[in-house]
């Protein structure tokens, strides 16, 4: 584990390899460099600081154009938490694909959306919307240039591959088959109720339809985990992706931990047969109300499995506190529990130089909040 001295403005060569992890207590971001200005973007959360999108706001203090430096920008799902943002991601990168789960690209996804935008949502929040304005925006492309339609992720697909130069591939690991089976089979369990208004479509989890990634430059490769969890079923879950690997010999040297960390999301056979001993590997918080991960139990699963372990921000959440002691008053009273997420933010930066060898450590910096795993564990048990 090394800490340098750079800026956060400080650009990566041409020659490195960087994978940026964002996260705040809501939300979620990953920006990865594959060398020679290649740049693509996962999921996105909003700087607390700027209001803009994360990836936006580093990617610009880098001096990196946007519009023809992104290749891609990936959904992996439509839950809230990734997708606040995205659309205006897309907008900006405008040479990119856009990458969204295959269970989008189905039939029956398209009539549970068209029953659902029938109702009166509430404006703002959904990352139904943002998947909407996504399939918006992919119109007004020039047909022949760019992307009108989504790259549909599924297991083991090529989704961006560069062969030029230092070869470079982005690959979707998930979501099998069978997973977007049950998950439109769910979705069209659900019918709206018209006379209410609602925000978003019901969650269906456990996520099975989250999309998991495996970035390679060179020799070099990174595991992204999404919101993926275990299922008892084999079909389904981290248990598929294991099953269905294609490529034993590719063992991941970082690797962004699924689900905030949760328990839900831990398979050992993941540790064991995709990672190598001991990953670099980044958690980002989710704290909505007194629902908090990763719980403290979890950062020590982790830290078994790995001492090269990092949180981008602490898991921590305060009472809601307004300026106005009438409006603290009246939503106190009025509703059973109320949290805000605090200005706890951070970003988890690893670089490595292309060249060098498989087992040669990542540069690792820490930005805002970010902390390593360890020491949040100390913190919270002195």
């Amino acid at each position: 584990m090394t800490f340098n001295g750079n800026k956060r403005e400080t650009p990566p060569t041409s020659q490195q390899v960087e994978v940026s992890v964002f996260g705040p207590g809501f939300g979620e971001c990953v920006v990865l460099h594959f060398g020679n200005g290649d740049w693509g973007i996962v999921d996105s959360c909003i700087d607390p600081f700027s209001k803009r999108p994360a990836a936006l706001h580093y990617l610009e203090s880098l001096n990196v154009d946007v519009s023809k430096s992104v290749r891609f920008v990936v959904a992996t799902h439509w839950h809230d938490d990734h997708m606040h943002g995205i659309n205006t991601v897309f907008q900006a990168a405008k040479s990119a694909a856009l990458i969204c789960s295959g269970a989008v690209g189905q039939s029956e996804f398209n009539e549970v959306l068209s029953s659902w935008s029938g109702t009166q949502f509430q404006p703002g929040g959904s990352g139904i919307d943002e998947l909407h304005d996504l399939m918006a925006e992919l119109k007004t492309r020039n047909r022949r240039i760019n992307f009108p339609a989504p790259i549909l992720a599924t297991g083991n697909k090529v989704l961006w591959k560069r062969t030029e130069q230092t070869p470079a591939l982005l690959r979707a690991l998930s979501p099998s088959n069978s997973a977007v089976i049950a998950a439109m089979a769910q979705l069209k369990s659900f019918t709206p109720n018209r006379s209410k208004m609602r925000r978003r479509i019901p969650d269906v989890g456990p996520n099975d339809v989250s999309v998991v990634l495996a970035a390679e430059v060179g020799q070099h490769s990174v595991l992204l985990g999404a919101d993926l969890e275990v299922r008892e079923d084999t079909s389904l879950g981290w248990k598929a992706v294991v099953n269905e690997v294609i490529n034993e010999s590719v063992k991941h040297q970082g690797f962004k931990v699924p689900h905030h960390g949760s328990h839900t999301a831990d398979h050992d056979e993941v540790w064991a047969q995709m990672l190598v001993v001991k990953p670099w590997a980044t958690t980002t918080p989710f704290v909505r109300g007194s629902r908090k991960l990763p719980s403290v139990e979890d950062c020590r699963r982790i830290l078994n499995r790995t001492p090269n372990s990092y949180l981008t921000a602490p898991p921590s959440s305060a009472k809601f506190r307004d300026q106005n002691r009438t409006v603290e008053k009246t939503v106190n009273e009025v509703a059973l529990s109320v949290h805000f997420v605090p200005g706890k933010y951070g970003h988890v930066r690893m670089r490595k130089d292309i060249a060098a060898t498989t087992d040669s450590v990542w540069n690792v910096e820490l930005f805002g909040n970010a902390m390593t795993m360890d020491n949040y564990v100390k913190q919270m048990n002195p």
